[in-house]
Protein backbone atom coordinates (compact mmCIF):
# COMPACT_ATOMS: atom_id res chain seq x y z
CA UNK A 1 0.00 0.00 0.00
CA UNK A 2 2.87 2.61 1.31
CA UNK A 3 4.53 2.04 -2.47
CA UNK A 4 0.93 2.75 -3.93
CA UNK A 5 0.31 5.66 -1.56
CA UNK A 6 3.95 7.20 -2.49
CA UNK A 7 3.63 7.61 -6.00
CA UNK A 8 -0.09 8.88 -5.64
CA UNK A 9 1.28 11.84 -3.30
CA UNK A 10 3.99 12.91 -5.52
CA UNK A 11 1.38 13.41 -8.70
CA UNK A 12 -0.85 15.05 -6.39
CA UNK A 13 1.75 17.18 -4.82
CA UNK A 14 3.04 18.12 -8.71
CA UNK A 15 -0.75 18.87 -9.85
CA UNK A 16 -1.39 21.33 -6.67
CA UNK A 17 2.04 23.19 -7.54
CA UNK A 18 0.64 23.48 -11.55
CA UNK A 19 -2.51 24.67 -10.34
CA UNK A 20 -0.68 27.19 -7.45
CA UNK A 21 1.46 28.38 -9.96
CA UNK A 22 -0.93 28.71 -13.08
CA UNK A 23 -3.54 31.30 -9.96
CA UNK A 24 -0.27 33.39 -9.32
CA UNK A 25 0.57 33.94 -12.56
CA UNK A 26 -3.10 34.44 -13.26
CA UNK A 27 -3.72 37.10 -10.11
CA UNK A 28 -0.08 39.05 -11.20
CA UNK A 29 -1.82 39.20 -15.11
CA UNK A 30 -4.91 40.58 -13.75
CA UNK A 31 -2.94 42.61 -11.07
CA UNK A 32 -1.07 44.20 -13.27
CA UNK A 33 -3.74 44.98 -16.54
CA UNK A 34 -5.93 46.32 -13.62
CA UNK A 35 -2.86 49.20 -12.45
CA UNK A 36 -2.69 50.12 -16.27
CA UNK A 37 -6.06 50.66 -16.39
CA UNK A 38 -6.23 53.06 -13.57
CA UNK A 39 -3.29 54.67 -14.32
CA UNK A 40 -5.04 55.67 -17.84
CA UNK A 41 -8.11 56.11 -16.20
CA UNK A 42 -6.26 58.85 -13.70
CA UNK A 43 -3.66 60.32 -16.29
CA UNK A 44 -0.73 59.33 -14.99
CA UNK A 45 0.94 58.98 -18.96
CA UNK A 46 4.59 58.85 -17.54
CA UNK A 47 3.75 55.91 -15.21
CA UNK A 48 1.23 54.28 -18.07
CA UNK A 49 4.32 54.39 -20.11
CA UNK A 50 6.62 53.06 -17.80
CA UNK A 51 4.70 50.00 -17.89
CA UNK A 52 5.24 49.07 -21.67
CA UNK A 53 7.30 46.68 -22.64
CA UNK A 54 10.57 48.38 -24.24
CA UNK A 55 10.11 47.42 -27.90
CA UNK A 56 6.01 49.13 -27.47
CA UNK A 57 7.56 51.99 -25.73
CA UNK A 58 10.22 52.97 -28.54
CA UNK A 59 6.55 53.35 -30.67
CA UNK A 60 5.50 56.40 -29.06
CA UNK A 61 5.79 58.95 -26.69
CA UNK A 62 3.95 59.55 -23.15
CA UNK A 63 1.69 62.26 -24.03
CA UNK A 64 0.50 59.78 -26.92
CA UNK A 65 -1.31 57.90 -25.01
CA UNK A 66 -3.43 61.19 -24.05
CA UNK A 67 -6.52 59.58 -26.11
CA UNK A 68 -6.91 56.43 -24.06
CA UNK A 69 -7.57 58.22 -20.71
CA UNK A 70 -11.36 58.69 -22.20
CA UNK A 71 -11.23 55.15 -23.21
CA UNK A 72 -14.78 53.58 -21.77
CA UNK A 73 -14.30 51.82 -18.52
CA UNK A 74 -14.74 47.94 -18.68
CA UNK A 75 -16.27 45.30 -16.41
CA UNK A 76 -13.89 43.17 -14.53
CA UNK A 77 -10.16 41.79 -16.33
CA UNK A 78 -10.13 37.85 -17.30
CA UNK A 79 -6.70 36.08 -18.00
CA UNK A 80 -6.16 34.05 -21.17
CA UNK A 81 -4.00 31.96 -22.53
CA UNK A 82 -0.37 32.62 -24.21
CA UNK A 83 -0.38 34.34 -27.25
CA UNK A 84 2.02 35.81 -29.90
CA UNK A 85 1.76 39.15 -28.03
CA UNK A 86 1.86 38.13 -24.68
CA UNK A 87 -0.53 36.73 -21.94
CA UNK A 88 -4.03 37.92 -23.34
CA UNK A 89 -5.89 40.09 -20.87
CA UNK A 90 -9.75 40.37 -21.99
CA UNK A 91 -12.04 43.63 -20.54
CA UNK A 92 -16.30 43.80 -21.16
CA UNK A 93 -16.73 47.26 -22.64
CA UNK A 94 -19.78 48.23 -20.80
CA UNK A 95 -21.07 50.05 -23.90
CA UNK A 96 -20.34 46.53 -25.98
CA UNK A 97 -17.59 44.73 -27.50
CA UNK A 98 -14.19 43.58 -25.68
CA UNK A 99 -10.73 45.21 -25.04
CA UNK A 100 -7.44 43.49 -24.64
CA UNK A 101 -4.65 43.63 -23.24
CA UNK A 102 -1.27 41.51 -23.69
CA UNK A 103 1.58 41.29 -20.72
CA UNK A 104 4.97 39.72 -20.77
CA UNK A 105 7.40 39.42 -18.42
CA UNK A 106 10.89 41.36 -18.54
CA UNK A 107 14.10 40.12 -17.49
CA UNK A 108 13.62 41.07 -13.98
CA UNK A 109 10.62 38.98 -13.64
CA UNK A 110 7.99 42.73 -13.59
CA UNK A 111 4.79 42.07 -15.78
CA UNK A 112 4.56 44.79 -18.05
CA UNK A 113 1.98 45.46 -21.40
CA UNK A 114 3.09 44.17 -24.69
CA UNK A 115 -0.26 45.31 -26.40
CA UNK A 116 -3.35 46.86 -26.14
CA UNK A 117 -6.24 47.17 -28.68
CA UNK A 118 -7.34 50.05 -28.00
CA UNK A 119 -3.31 51.52 -28.39
CA UNK A 120 -3.89 50.19 -32.04
CA UNK A 121 -5.65 52.43 -32.67
CA UNK A 122 -3.15 55.17 -32.40
CA UNK A 123 -0.31 53.51 -33.56
CA UNK A 124 -2.43 52.45 -36.92
CA UNK A 125 -3.23 56.13 -37.73
CA UNK A 126 0.58 57.67 -36.63
CA UNK A 127 1.28 58.21 -40.19
CA UNK A 128 -1.76 60.91 -40.92
CA UNK A 129 -1.16 62.47 -37.25
CA UNK A 130 2.35 62.65 -37.69
CA UNK A 131 1.78 64.32 -41.44
CA UNK A 132 -1.00 66.39 -40.44
CA UNK A 133 1.57 67.46 -37.95
CA UNK A 134 4.17 68.34 -40.17
CA UNK A 135 2.06 70.01 -43.24
CA UNK A 136 0.23 72.19 -41.05
CA UNK A 137 3.08 73.35 -38.09
CA UNK A 138 6.19 71.96 -38.78
CA UNK A 139 6.41 73.24 -42.36
CA UNK A 140 5.01 76.65 -42.50
CA UNK A 141 7.36 77.03 -38.76
CA UNK A 142 10.00 75.87 -41.44
CA UNK A 143 9.15 78.41 -43.86
CA UNK A 144 9.54 81.49 -41.48
CA UNK A 145 12.77 80.82 -40.66
CA UNK A 146 12.21 78.49 -37.78
CA UNK A 147 14.26 74.96 -37.56
CA UNK A 148 13.00 71.53 -37.69
CA UNK A 149 14.95 70.41 -34.93
CA UNK A 150 12.70 72.55 -32.34
CA UNK A 151 9.98 70.21 -33.52
CA UNK A 152 8.87 66.65 -32.26
CA UNK A 153 6.59 63.48 -33.74
CA UNK A 154 3.35 64.23 -31.48
CA UNK A 155 3.20 59.67 -31.37
CA UNK A 156 6.81 58.81 -31.26
CA UNK A 157 8.18 61.75 -29.16
CA UNK A 158 11.43 62.11 -31.57
CA UNK A 159 12.78 65.11 -33.29
CA UNK A 160 12.32 65.76 -36.72
CA UNK A 161 15.10 66.08 -39.35
CA UNK A 162 15.90 68.18 -42.22
CA UNK A 163 17.86 66.54 -44.67
CA UNK A 164 18.76 67.64 -48.74
CA UNK A 165 15.36 69.68 -48.37
CA UNK A 166 13.18 66.97 -46.86
CA UNK A 167 11.44 66.63 -43.47
CA UNK A 168 12.08 63.54 -41.75
CA UNK A 169 10.13 61.69 -39.19
CA UNK A 170 13.11 59.27 -37.77
CA UNK A 171 10.16 56.73 -36.43
CA UNK A 172 9.34 56.81 -40.48
CA UNK A 173 6.21 57.96 -40.46
CA UNK A 174 6.79 60.42 -43.32
CA UNK A 175 8.84 57.68 -45.08
CA UNK A 176 11.36 59.29 -47.39
CA UNK A 177 10.38 62.76 -45.95
CA UNK A 178 8.35 65.76 -46.88
CA UNK A 179 9.78 67.72 -49.90
CA UNK A 180 9.76 71.51 -48.45
CA UNK A 181 8.65 72.98 -51.91
CA UNK A 182 5.71 75.05 -50.85
CA UNK A 183 3.74 73.03 -53.24
CA UNK A 184 0.80 72.24 -50.39
CA UNK A 185 -1.32 70.00 -52.91
CA UNK A 186 1.45 67.71 -53.89
CA UNK A 187 2.51 67.39 -49.84
CA UNK A 188 -1.03 66.37 -49.13
CA UNK A 189 -1.24 63.83 -52.11
CA UNK A 190 2.27 62.22 -51.26
CA UNK A 191 0.86 61.79 -47.47
CA UNK A 192 -2.61 60.21 -48.80
CA UNK A 193 -0.43 57.84 -50.63
CA UNK A 194 1.69 56.56 -48.23
CA UNK A 195 -1.32 56.23 -46.23
CA UNK A 196 -2.88 54.00 -49.30
CA UNK A 197 0.28 52.40 -49.37
CA UNK A 198 0.39 50.98 -45.71
CA UNK A 199 -3.25 50.23 -45.93
CA UNK A 200 -3.22 48.28 -48.90
CA UNK A 201 -0.14 46.39 -47.77
CA UNK A 202 -2.42 45.65 -44.26
CA UNK A 203 -4.20 43.45 -46.71
CA UNK A 204 -7.65 45.64 -47.31
CA UNK A 205 -8.58 46.09 -51.24
CA UNK A 206 -8.11 48.68 -53.21
CA UNK A 207 -11.11 51.51 -52.16
CA UNK A 208 -13.29 52.93 -53.93
CA UNK A 209 -12.24 56.33 -52.62
CA UNK A 210 -9.59 57.70 -49.92
CA UNK A 211 -12.81 57.72 -47.73
CA UNK A 212 -13.91 54.11 -47.63
CA UNK A 213 -10.04 53.56 -45.94
CA UNK A 214 -11.35 54.79 -42.66
CA UNK A 215 -14.90 53.20 -42.74
CA UNK A 216 -13.36 49.89 -43.83
CA UNK A 217 -10.78 49.78 -41.30
CA UNK A 218 -12.64 51.03 -38.39
CA UNK A 219 -10.42 54.54 -38.33
CA UNK A 220 -7.04 52.62 -37.99
CA UNK A 221 -6.14 54.17 -41.85
CA UNK A 222 -7.09 57.53 -43.61
CA UNK A 223 -9.41 60.37 -42.58
CA UNK A 224 -13.11 60.75 -41.89
CA UNK A 225 -14.81 61.87 -44.91
CA UNK A 226 -11.47 61.60 -47.13
CA UNK A 227 -9.24 64.25 -48.24
CA UNK A 228 -9.55 67.78 -49.97
CA UNK A 229 -7.00 69.53 -51.59
CA UNK A 230 -5.63 72.70 -49.48
CA UNK A 231 -6.33 75.08 -51.80
CA UNK A 232 -9.87 74.10 -52.83
CA UNK A 233 -11.95 72.89 -50.04
CA UNK A 234 -14.42 71.36 -52.42
CA UNK A 235 -12.51 69.41 -54.54
CA UNK A 236 -11.86 65.59 -52.62
CA UNK A 237 -8.95 63.21 -53.71
CA UNK A 238 -9.90 60.82 -56.03
CA UNK A 239 -8.06 56.89 -56.30
CA UNK A 240 -7.63 56.34 -60.24
CA UNK A 241 -5.21 53.89 -61.72
CA UNK A 242 -2.38 56.85 -62.32
CA UNK A 243 -2.76 57.26 -58.50
CA UNK A 244 -4.54 59.76 -56.12
CA UNK A 245 -6.03 62.64 -58.50
CA UNK A 246 -6.91 66.21 -57.35
CA UNK A 247 -9.47 67.49 -59.54
CA UNK A 248 -8.49 70.95 -58.66
CA UNK A 249 -5.08 71.13 -60.07
CA UNK A 250 -5.98 68.00 -62.62
CA UNK A 251 -2.60 66.32 -60.84
CA UNK A 252 -1.76 62.69 -60.20
CA UNK A 253 0.61 61.30 -57.65
CA UNK A 254 2.02 57.54 -57.78
CA UNK A 255 1.52 55.03 -55.23
CA UNK A 256 3.98 53.10 -54.61
CA UNK A 257 3.62 49.33 -55.55
CA UNK A 258 0.13 50.34 -57.18
CA UNK A 259 -1.22 49.11 -59.50
CA UNK A 260 0.62 45.76 -59.46
CA UNK A 261 2.22 45.00 -62.97
CA UNK A 262 -0.11 43.26 -65.23
CA UNK A 263 0.58 39.56 -65.99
Amino acid sequence: MRKLLLPLLMVLLLLFAFIARENSTGKALIGTGREYLELLAEGKLDEVHSMLTDSLGKLLAAPALQPLTTAPPGSGLSAGGMEARGFRLSTRLNEGGSRTLWALQDSSGVWRISGDSSLDNILGSATLVCSDFAMNVVIPAIAEGDSAENFVCPVSGTGYEFIENRLVCPAGHLGEGLEITGDRCRLRREEVARVLKDYLAAGYELPEDPARMYSVSGGLFGQRGGYRCPDNGYAYYEITASGIHCPHHDEYTAVEGFPPEQE
